[in-house]
């Protein structure tokens, strides 16, 4: 059987949740049906892992679509990748977020460049025809005018993380048609084997056996709410003694200087050698084999890869009550949400913090409540976001997106 080519794009190379998640998708694809090519804007983390596997990569830099000072060099880098895809006889297009879509569709299409880049932007959609179909993965939460920005009407169809990011389209006259829900799923093996290295991966980062490691992982940005995890840190720390609070991750572009904001927080709440702050951590496993009880408090997320990688290693997750978080989270299960209906705001989700703390005390005082509900979300994890139902749910789509376009367009 003929291979179906599929140009991945991604607009980053760091081995953030969205490029994990491509590569959990690439490497499940390899060997299937559906080759995978990678287009990068630059080398990097990511191509790095991609050749580790053997995985095909291709360096295009595609300036961002929405900033005036691209415009100077978007239709070369455009008709650069129209050629790309000609070149390499590419069947599908899979944008792994929403930026490089617009890019993807003006490429795609089977009018001049100048004539397809006029009528996108003058009426935010494709003058010619689409000559293969585009798959494009909404990861985050997006807006209407994003929605006529990135011209993501114009994909063939749209992967949401979430059923809660799917509802960012509901409202669109497309979205039963257009629209389907595939969760992100976590190569279970690849976890399993880091917990044989808890006790190495402990004593690196400085902790004893008696310790309890409580891990935010991710950016650190006001979104993930660390600030009210150091606020609950120190009344946690007066009825656990032992807890010991790990913060993984580098700031995110716009808070360049938030880690010292936050370590001047822990000082004059008087925890700070009670508190660590790591930079990004390439073998995120590893990390998580040493925590004891993980924690995502964002006031948004479209999915929470966190809480599945923790699940992995049978570490349960403490939760708000937002996005993507409260589908993976059975709560009192798995692990628990807080915060309430309206845990997205900021004013009201303060207002848990005594529930939090309850909770996250009551977790690390029971060694046996942790087990029981690590071993649940290890379970629940695996039979619901595991990287082989990632693959099967994501090649349904692409399936559904090759039989349109063989229905609706003529061959390129």
């Amino acid at each position: 059987m003929k291979s179906i080519r599929v140009l991945h794009i991604t607009p980053s190379v760091r081995m953030l949740g969205a490029r994990q998640s491509l590569l959990t998708l690439v490497k499940e694809l390899a060997g299937t049906k559906y080759e995978p090519y990678v287009l990068v804007p630059r080398k990097g983390p990511l191509t790095e892992e991609l050749d580790k596997r053997r995985i095909k990569w291709i360096e295009l830099f595609l300036p961002p679509w929405r900033k005036g000072r691209s415009w100077l060099t978007l239709p070369s880098r455009v008709a650069q990748l129209r050629s790309l895809i000609l070149e390499k006889h590419i069947d599908l297009i899979h944008c792994n977020e929403i930026y490089p879509n617009p890019h993807a569709v003006v490429a795609s299409s089977n009018e001049p460049l100048g004539k397809e880049f006029f009528g996108v932007l003058v009426n935010k959609r494709r003058v010619g025809r689409p000559q293969i179909p585009i798959v494009t993965h909404n990861r985050l939460s997006v807006t209407p005018r994003m929605i006529k920005n990135y011209l993501l009407s114009e994909a063939t169809r749209l992967i949401a993380v979430s059923e809660a990011s799917s509802q960012d389209f509901v409202h669109c006259p497309w979205f039963a048609e257009k629209v389907r829900v595939v969760y992100n799923g976590v190569d279970f093996q690849e976890f399993e084997a880091a917990k044989t290295r808890r006790s190495m991966v402990r004593q690196r980062l400085g902790y004893n056996e008696d310790e309890l490691v409580v891990a935010s992982i991710g950016l650190l940005m006001p979104r993930k709410r660390p600030a009210f995890i150091l606020e609950a840190a120190r009344r946690i720390l007066e009825r656990v003694p032992q807890a010991r609070f790990l913060f993984v991750g580098d700031t995110s572009p716009g808070h360049s200087g938030y880690r010292k904001e936050l370590k001047s927080l822990a000082q004059k709440l008087g925890i700070e050698d009670k508190v660590q702050f790591l930079s990004f951590q390439d073998h995120i496993a590893e990390i998580f084999a040493a925590v004891d009880l993980n924690l995502l408090l964002s006031n948004n997320e479209g999915f929470g890869r966190v809480v599945i990688e923790a699940a992995a290693l049978q570490v349960p997750t403490i939760g708000s009550n937002v996005g993507g978080i409260k589908e993976i989270i059975i709560d009192g299960q798995t692990g628990f949400l807080i915060g309430g209906e309206r845990a997205n705001e900021d004013s009201v989700f303060w207002k848990s913090m005594d529930d939090f703390v309850e909770k996250a005390v009551f977790l690390l005082q029971s060694p046996q409540e942790r087990l029981r509900m690590g071993q649940a979300a290890y379970e629940h994890g695996r039979r619901n976001f595991s990287s082989e139902s990632y693959r099967q749910g994501v090649m349904a789509v692409f399936d559904e997106a090759i039989e349109e376009f063989r229905q609706t367009a003529p061959p390129w």
